[in-house]
């Protein structure tokens, strides 16, 4: 073998080597933004069935059950929500029970406005039928709720929740 030929073996060679070298590292960043990616449309469905739920507990109240219908509620809080919540508690107990309210969702519906790994915004429509002394046959009240969501401890938990129009 001469060593043109040789120069051009060990170039092919040099090629061949580079391109495995471009190709491994493409697929790897690839790979990892594509997994990035599912992590984060996981993390974004997690949230909304969360969010979905807790403004469903959030509806859920009966004069019989208030306590474990506000715990429920509680266990689902954090941050400023969970403060708010906490400290309207004894209001909201005697308020139920002196009205012997009730309150179950009929129909919920939830949106993710965005999300990422550990925190999200969700939209929540309910309809919740309610009776309580004044009303005892009962109204329809539809409840639109924005819930900011933050990942607790591997549980999605609301920190704040707004009533919108």
């Amino acid at each position: 073998m001469t060593d043109a030929t040789r120069g051009r073996v060990r170039a092919l060679w040099a090629l061949v080597v580079l391109v495995l070298v471009v190709t491994v590292v493409l697929a790897g960043t690839r790979g990892r933004a594509w997994f990035e990616a599912r992590q984060v449309e996981s993390a974004q469905r997690d949230a909304l069935a969360a969010g979905k739920q807790i403004a469903v507990n959030f509806a859920t109240l009966d004069y019989r059950t208030v306590d474990a219908d506000t715990a429920r509620v509680k266990a689902g809080a954090t941050g400023e929500f969970l403060a708010s919540y906490t400290k309207s508690l004894g209001d909201l107990r005697t308020l139920v029970v002196d009205n012997k309210s009730t309150s179950s969702v009929e129909r919920a519906e939830a949106a993710l406005v965005s999300g990422d790994h550990d925190s999200a915004q969700v939209i929540v429509g309910v309809i919740a039928p309610t009776t309580n002394s004044n009303v005892p046959n009962g109204e329809k009240k539809t409840y639109r709720m924005k819930l900011a969501l933050r990942e607790v401890g591997g549980t999605w938990k609301v920190e704040r929740l707004e009533f919108v129009g």
